[in-house]
């Protein structure tokens, strides 16, 4: 199932790459170090922290990162 949604995210990946490059919203420059950033850490941390850590961990910590971000992006909005 992991590996299916993996390839289900490809395609829509590489349209909006395409479509924000096409209108000049990609910074070339930053690109390959952030796509090799993400690369490492989802490699690493699925390997080191997803498989040593509880599951209940994982998804608390999960849940406050959505409730940070959610709220940080409630606060923007209303600027």
């Amino acid at each position: 199932a992991l590996g299916t949604s993996l390839c289900a995210m490809v395609l829509p990946a590489l349209v909006g790459t395409y479509t924000h490059a096409k209108r000049g919203n990609v910074a070339w420059r930053v690109a390959p170090m952030l796509a090799l950033g993400s690369f490492i850490g989802a490699f690493f941390g699925g390997r080191d922290v997803g498989m040593h850590m509880e599951e209940d961990v994982l998804r608390g910590g999960f849940a406050c990162l959505m409730l940070v971000l959610g709220v940080k992006s409630w606060r923007k909005g209303g600027r």
